[in-house]
C-alpha cells in the first residue's frame, strides 16, 4: 500500500538515487544489487529497481520477470514505443509501474495483494541506447494467522487432553507451550502442520496435563521470519480432572455385601442341609431364612434403581450443562446497526383460534439486524429481553449483500416470540411450558454444521428449544442475527459473553 512504511522507504531511496544522478554522468547503471525483500499476504510490497544515468530517453524498455523453478513468467513489462503496460493473466490486477517517475529513473515495480505462490526470484531488465542491466530481488512472503484456539479433550487416565489450533499462517510457523511463568513445559507436545487450500498453514498442537502440574496453559504461535507471534492462555480448574465417583464406590460396597451374604446363606445352607436331612424344623428353618435373603434382596435392589434414578438425572443435567458450556465456547461478539428494518413474520394465534395451523396474519415487526454475518461454522452470543412482554429474535439469512431499507420477507427466518405472555417458536408453531418462561437472558447459537439453531436458558444453563434451518446451495448465502427494536429502554440489548475455555462437543 502506498501509505506503508515500505512505501515511505521506496520514496527515501527515489530521492537518494535522484541525488545521485547529479553527480554520475555519461553512464547507465541499475541499483539496488541483488537484495531480499519481506512481503504479508493479502497486502502490497514494492520491489525497487532505479536507474542512474545522465538522460532517460523517451522509448525504453523495462520488464519484470518472476524466475519459477520450470519457466520464467513475464509479470510486467513496459514498451517505450506503444507506451502500454504489459500484465500476466496470473499477476493481472495485480501489478503498477511507476510511469510518472520513470524519468527520474523510478522502475520499481508495486505488487498488490500478495499470494503464497508469489514467493520467488525477480529480475528487473531495463535497456535503452543500445545498453542492457537488471536487477535480482528476493520475494519473501508471511503470514500472521489467527489467535490459537485451547480446546480441552476428553480425560485420559489421570491427565486431560490440551489441543491448540490455528489457521492462516505462513511460513510454517513454530508451537510453544508455555507455563504460567512463560517457560516452555516440560510435557512433549505432538505437533500437526497441514497446507490449506489457499496456500498458509493450519497448525494443531496437542499435549496431556497431570494433576500436579502448572494448571496455567499458554499456547503460543511464532513466526520467526515476520518475528510475530500470537498466544492464547488458559487456566484449568482441579474439577475437570477425573476422578472416583462416590456413587461407584457405594456400588462396589453393596456387590461386595451382596456376595459375602450370599456365599454365607449358601454354606449355611448346605451344611444345614447335610445336618437336618430328616429334620422338618430346620427344614422349616430354612425356608424361613431363604425368605428372608429374598426380601432383604429385594430391598437392595429397589435401593439400587432408586439410586440409579438418581444419577441418571444427575448425569443429564450435567450433559445440558455442558452442551451449554460447548456452545458457549463459540461465542462471538456481535454489533448490531443503529437503522432499524422491517421484517414481516407470522407468529401463531391465541390457543383457541381458529386460523389454519394456529397462525395468525403476517404482521411487520421493527428488528435491529447485527453487522456481521455468518456463512459456516458455529457462533454464539446473548441477548438480554429482561422482563419485557413481547419481543422477537433469531436468525435470518439473506443472500448477496444485506439490503438496508425495505421490508424483508419472512420466509429464510429462524426466531423465538414472546407474545401475549407466551413463547414459540417460528418454525412448528411450538409453544413452550408457561412454567419455563421466565427469562431474562437467552443465548443463540448458529450452528451451520448441523444446520439448527439452538435456544438456551443462559443463567440456567437449560436448552430452551431447537429449530433445524434450511441451508441453500448459494455461496453468497449469509445469516444475520438480529432482535427486536422497541422503545429506547425497552429494546432487548447483546451483551458481551465472558467465557472460560472452550470445550469439545461430547
Amino acid at each position: 500500500m502506498l501509505g506503508s512504511p515500505s512505501w515511505r522507504l521506496t520514496l527515501i531511496h527515489v530521492l537518494t538515487f535522484q541525488h545521485l544522478s547529479f553527480s554520475i554522468t555519461g553512464q547507465f547503471t541499475s541499483y539496488p544489487p541483488s537484495s531480499t525483500i519481506t512481503g504479508v499476504i493479502g497486502q502490497g510490497v514494492v520491489l525497487p529497481c532505479y536507474v542512474v544515468a545522465e538522460n532517460i530517453p523517451e522509448i525504453f524498455f523495462v520488464q519484470w520477470i518472476f524466475n519459477g523453478q520450470s519457466q520464467k513468467i513475464t509479470v510486467s513489462s513496459h514498451n517505450g514505443k506503444n507506451k502500454k503496460e504489459k500484465q500476466d493473466e496470473r499477476y493481472q490486477g495485480r501489478t503498477e509501474l511507476f510511469q510518472s517517475e520513470f524519468k527520474a529513473g523510478n522502475m520499481s515495480l508495486h505488487l498488490k495483494n500478495i499470494r503464497s505462490s508469489d514467493k520467488g526470484l525477480y529480475t528487473c531488465m531495463v535497456s535503452f541506447n543500445d545498453e542492457y542491466h537488471d536487477v535480482l530481488i528476493e520475494l519473501e512472503v508471511a503470514a500472521k494467522g489467527g489467535v490459537p484456539s485451547i480446546f480441552l479433550r476428553r480425560p485420559k487416565k489421570q491427565g486431560i487432553g490440551l489441543t491448540c489450533h490455528a489457521d492462516g499462517w505462513f511460513p510454517e510457523p513454530e508451537v510453544i507451550w508455555l507455563n504460567g511463568q512463560g517457560q516452555i513445559r516440560k510435557e512433549q507436545p505432538a505437533t500437526k502442520v497441514m497446507m490449506m487450500p489457499s496456500g498458509l498453514y493450519s497448525v494443531q498442537s496437542s499435549m496431556n496435563l497431570m494433576p500436579g502440574a502448572d494448571m496455567e496453559v499458554s499456547c503460543r504461535i511464532v513466526n520467526n521470519l515476520l518475528k510475530t507471534m500470537s498466544e492464547s492462555r488458559v487456566l484449568i480448574s482441579d474439577t475437570f480432572f477425573p476422578s472416583i465417583s462416590k456413587w461407584m464406590i457405594i456400588h462396589l460396597i453393596l456387590l461386595c455385601v451382596i456376595t459375602i451374604v450370599i456365599c454365607a446363606v449358601f454354606f449355611k445352607l448346605r451344611s444345614n442341609h447335610k445336618k437336618a436331612i430328616n429334620s422338618v424344623k430346620l427344614k422349616t428353618k430354612m425356608e424361613k431364612e431363604n425368605e428372608q435373603l429374598k426380601s432383604m434382596l429385594d430391598q437392595e435392589k429397589a435401593m439400587n434403581h432408586r439410586e440409579k434414578s438418581k444419577l441418571k438425572d444427575h448425569f443429564g443435567k450435567l450433559k445440558a450443562q455442558l452442551d451449554f458450556w460447548e456452545a458457549r465456547s463459540h461465542a462471538v461478539p456481535i454489533t448490531v446497526n443503529a437503522e432499524c428494518q422491517l421484517l414481516e413474520l407470522q407468529v401463531p394465534g391465541a390457543p383457541d383460534s381458529e386460523e389454519p395451523d394456529g397462525l395468525s396474519s403476517p404482521s411487520t415487526v421493527p428488528v435491529l439486524v447485527a453487522k456481521e454475518g455468518f456463512a459456516a461454522g458455529k457462533h454464539y452470543w446473548e441477548v438480554e429481553v429482561g422482563q419485557q412482554q413481547d419481543w422477537v429474535l433469531g436468525v435470518m439469512r439473506q443472500k448477496g449483500k444485506q439490503e438496508e431499507q425495505g421490508t424483508l420477507a419472512g420466509e429464510d427466518v429462524w426466531s423465538l416470540h414472546r407474545s401475549q405472555g407466551e413463547i414459540f417458536s417460528s418454525k412448528g408453531n411450538i409453544r413452550l411450558e408457561k412454567k419455563k418462561m421466565n427469562y431474562s437472558v437467552i443465548g443463540v447459537l448458529l450452528d451451520l454444521e448441523e444446520a439448527r439453531i439452538n435456544f438456551y436458558e443462559a443463567h440456567l444453563m437449560t436448552t430452551m428449544i431447537k429449530i433445524p434451518i434450511r441451508l441453500g446451495k448459494e455461496p453468497t448465502e449469509m445469516f444475520f442475527p438480529f432482535l427486536s427494536k422497541l422503545g429506547e429502554v425497552d429494546t432487548p440489548v447483546i451483551r458481551v459473553v465472558l467465557t472460560p475455555a472452550p470445550l469439545e462437543p461430547l
